[in-house]
């Protein structure tokens, strides 16, 4: 009968250590998802400000083209007024 409960009790603490090991190579696993999620989601941030700073960039660069747009028109608009008002005068 001892002998009986000795197998009994071996083979549930072979069990209990192939548990163990399983549970081992879960938690590494889960773990190397944790760090490769924080390593995606800094590269996301980094990407993130970039992309940013881009279209800061782009939307300034607009902006000055507007306003320098705008002046030349005013510019212009102006220059034709001279111009016409110089010939209206030589007249």
């Amino acid at each position: 009968m001892i002998l009986t409960y000795g197998r009994v009790l071996s083979a549930i603490k072979k069990a209990l250590w192939e548990l163990m090991k399983e549970y081992q190579g879960v938690r590494k696993s889960l773990w190397d998802l944790v760090e490769g999620q924080e390593r995606n989601t800094a590269q996301l941030e980094r990407i993130e400000a970039a992309m940013e700073q881009r279209w800061s960039l782009e939307r300034g660069v607009r902006k000055k083209k507007s306003r320098d747009d705008t002046e030349g028109s005013e510019n212009g608009s102006r220059k034709i007024q001279k111009e016409k008002t110089s010939s209206s005068a030589s007249y």
